[in-house]
């Protein structure tokens, strides 16, 4: 099954040649990175950074992505990229280069489950009702703030998640094999439920699901004959 190169998942996207086609002269480099400078100091003149660099907040710590917490047998990247007090509240907040105004139930379990790391953490509230989880995200031309108060409810509800998304991911490899034979992955029921994916254009089953289907039942029956 044919996968798209990241150029041409651009080009879906925008319905346009990309300049990444093209070598970016100096100007254009320029370009981008007064843009990035731009969106830097619109991001520190947002809460919680200009209250921190105002010393208005006197207890705040940096995650790094990459720490690990132990989740029953998982390791599982879930801290906050920084973490804040206020008052008697903890603040966990995440950073989206790219985000949309109403985040999904599946968005707000995630980011629910950065309460997970904090629960675990010495010096701080084992009681989920003790924290608020935020996420800043770039959205038409500004940082926008999502926030939403952790209850015990919403910590079981990610707790669940994270459960189920490592059994069907154990599964899916078990599926794959050694070889990790990305034909081998589920497709979807409906092309309905392909418009509304994230992984559309990088897809193994490509533009055609009616025919991807019909490819991966013959990959399977020719699996299964040499069993």
């Amino acid at each position: 099954m044919r996968q798209k190169s990241v150029l041409d998942v651009i080009e879906t996207r925008t319905g346009s040649p990309s300049l990444l086609r093209k070598k970016s002269n100096p100007i254009e480099i320029d370009r981008l990175v007064e843009i990035a400078c731009n969106r830097f100091h619109a991001a520190i003149k947002t809460k919680p950074f200009f209250d921190i660099l105002q010393g208005k907040v006197h207890e705040w710590h940096t995650v790094p992505r990459i720490s690990k917490t132990k989740f029953g047998k998982y390791d599982l990247h879930i801290a906050p990229d920084i973490a804040w007090k206020k008052g008697r509240t903890w603040h966990l907040m995440r950073f989206s280069v790219q985000g949309v105004a109403n985040l999904g139930d599946d968005k707000r379990l995630e980011n629910m489950a950065m309460v997970i790391w904090a629960t675990i953490q010495k010096g701080v509230p084992a009681n989920a009702e003790r924290y608020i989880v935020e996420n800043v995200y770039w959205n038409r031309g500004e940082w926008k703030v999502w926030s939403e108060r952790a209850d015990m409810r919403l910590l079981e509800d990610a707790s669940k998640m994270i459960k189920n998304d490592m059994r069907a991911m154990i599964d899916l490899h078990d599926r794959l094999g050694p070889s990790c034979d990305l034909s081998q992955i589920p497709l979807a029921n409906n092309k309905q439920t392909c418009r509304n994916c994230g992984h559309r254009d990088t897809c193994p089953g490509g533009d055609d699901l009616f025919r991807a289907k019909l490819e991966q039942s013959a990959l399977e029956m020719a699996k299964a004959s040499k069993l």
